[in-house]
């Protein structure tokens, strides 16, 4: 019976083995074709500059090429910002900064594992689903 066990582990280790090979083989290729990629974006966008800001369309090789510009913006200090734009008495529609309220995953993952009565209130405003799971390796 133990040899039958033993056949059936050597088989799984040889498929994950196999699986991991193929993994790595999937990766090296998925690295050279996105290099490839950018390359190929780099030569359009040298001879076809994108616009600053916004989008435009053209053809090209029997292909509709959409090109979009785009400018981030960033503040380190967004409260002294507001602060400023008040002080300035600018209507509260012209300070261009946001307060964001979203969740927050980490209390949330506390409260499920540490305090049931109190997640059982959260529970109800909170979807949970499964992410996918990530495999990494080490090459």
């Amino acid at each position: 019976m133990s040899a039958v066990i033993n056949m059936v582990r050597v088989d799984a280790d040889a498929a994950l083995e196999a699986a991991v090979r193929e993994l790595v083989e999937a990766k090296r290729t998925e690295e050279e074709a996105k290099r490839r990629r950018i390359q190929a974006e780099d030569r359009i966008l040298a001879l076809h500059p994108a616009r600053e800001e916004g989008s435009e369309t053209f053809e090209a090789a029997g292909f509709k090429v959409s090109l979009t510009g785009k400018l981030t913006y960033k503040c380190d200090d967004a409260r002294a910002l507001a602060e400023a734009c008040a002080a300035a008495q600018w209507a509260p529609s012209m300070i261009p900064v946001k307060t964001e309220t979203k969740l927050d995953e980490t209390g949330c993952k506390w409260l499920r594992h540490n305090e049931p009565d109190a997640w059982a209130l959260v529970a109800k405003f909170v979807e949970i689903k499964p992410a996918k799971t990530a495999v990494s390796l080490k090459v």
